[in-house]
């Protein structure tokens, strides 16, 4: 689908972008990458007002009025036009102080025992089941979470107390890596990446201000959700 990029003259006359878009996201990546792209995207267009709300329900936020939403994990409703923004890259990780007391682990099977805490979402995965893949192959791992939460900020302040290991998406968990504070557990590993979408109503005529917004939100993603330069085999081995 191809929206207006953004405002345009025509015979001299401007098209402004301006208005309230009603925005809604899921929580974390919301509350954190989302309002410093809405935040943007208000500088560029300052006649531009928004409103920000959270859920992982595309439906039920476009049904009470919002104009667009932007979604991480898995689509499940079929009556929104949804356009794709990129991957979420995650990786399984814990703090040093919570390693040190543990057996260095070479294989996915090592850390299967460990203490876990998921998420419960069933649109990020299952919360009993990590799939985790590398060159090598896949493995997934069937465990017993000691702590279940909704949003990943949650578990990361969880696990920098030691508690235990958990999957963390790369956009929140770059500075932990590069201070320390976090390491990757079996580096050559990754959890599934998570799909990001940009959704507006399927059955709504869009305004300007809300074509421009889904394309700068696409844009914008593009550039925080950097590609991945490690090749993985598109075509993985399930390591029994």
């Amino acid at each position: 689908m191809n929206w207006i990029a953004g405002p345009k003259s025509t015979k001299g006359w401007h098209v402004a972008v301006e208005g309230n878009i009603r925005i809604f996201a899921t929580i974390d990546f919301g509350q954190s990458v989302v309002s410093r792209m809405i935040a943007s995207f208000i500088q560029a267009h300052p006649a531009v007002t928004t409103e920000l709300a959270y859920s992982n329900r595309p439906l039920h936020m476009i049904e009470e009025g919002c104009d667009a939403g932007v979604i991480v994990g898995n689509l499940t409703d079929e009556t929104v036009v949804a356009r794709s923004a990129g991957q979420i890259r995650r990786y399984p990780a814990a703090a040093p102080s919570f390693l040190n007391e543990r057996k260095s682990p070479k294989f996915p099977a090592d850390i299967q025992p460990w203490p876990w805490l998921t998420l419960s979402n069933p649109q990020f995965g299952v919360s009993n089941l990590v799939d985790l893949y590398s060159a090598q192959g896949e493995q997934r791992l069937e465990i017993k979470p000691v702590m279940i939460s909704e949003g990943v900020t949650s578990l990361r302040e969880a696990i920098l107390t030691g508690l235990g290991i958990t999957v963390l998406p790369e956009w929140l968990i770059e500075s932990d890596l590069v201070s320390g504070r976090l390491v990757r557990v079996l580096p050559k590993w990754q959890a599934r990446e998570l799909p990001v979408h940009v959704v507006c109503p399927a059955q709504r005529r869009l305004p300007l201000r809300v074509r421009t917004f889904i394309d700068f939100a696409v844009s914008y993603m593009s550039t925080v959700l950097k590609p991945d330069k490690r090749e993985l085999k598109t075509a993985v081995t399930r390591i029994r």
